[in-house]
């Protein structure tokens, strides 16, 4: 979240308009979190807003910031099935056997309580790019470009949520 209130207003191509940096953290809240909307002008979303602007203080303006992003790879041909055995071996450990997270740190990846299939995550190009740069989280990029592929594919074979279309302001 370092940086980030310098970042909007932006556009955002699925609301096809600018949005507010209220307006994509209440995007995380019902997609990504599939949870339900906070208020605009609630204690709930002063606080996100607050937290992000004083944890972003210290990064100066326009510098990237190590960890953020996705990175880019070559299109490739995702094969779940051995996503599913490599999930085994490098995810279930800290996402859990079936994909149920393990509360506080790791989040459920399918299931009830996972991201919805109206997150950015919900994509299995974008889930590849963040799994390849970031995941497992202690042992960062050993996983190739097709592994990453091919777990996040077996993680979208599973069941999610739907998006809930009322929740949605843009």
């Amino acid at each position: 979240m370092v940086g980030v209130p310098e970042a909007f207003p932006m556009f955002n191509r699925r609301a096809g308009r600018i949005i507010s940096l209220k307006d994509r953290i209440e995007e995380c809240f019902v997609r990504s979190e599939n949870g339900k909307p906070i208020s605009y002008d609630g204690p709930e979303m002063q606080a996100v807003v607050d937290y992000i602007t004083w944890v972003s203080k210290p990064q100066p303006r326009e510098e990237p910031f190590v960890g953020r992003g996705l990175v880019h790879l070559p299109s490739l041909q995702p094969d779940p099935k051995h996503g599913a055995q490599i999930y085994a071996t490098q995810c279930a450990g800290c996402h859990g056997q079936q994909g149920e997270g393990r509360s506080p740190l790791f989040p459920p990846l399918w299931g009830e309580y996972s991201f919805n299939d109206g997150a950015g995550m919900n994509d299995i190009t974008k889930m590849a790019a963040f799994v390849q740069h970031n995941m497992p989280q202690n042992r960062m990029g050993i996983l190739s470009p097709q592994e990453a592929f091919d777990i996040s594919a077996y993680i979208h074979s599973q069941p999610r949520p739907a998006f809930n279309h009322a929740f949605e302001r843009f």
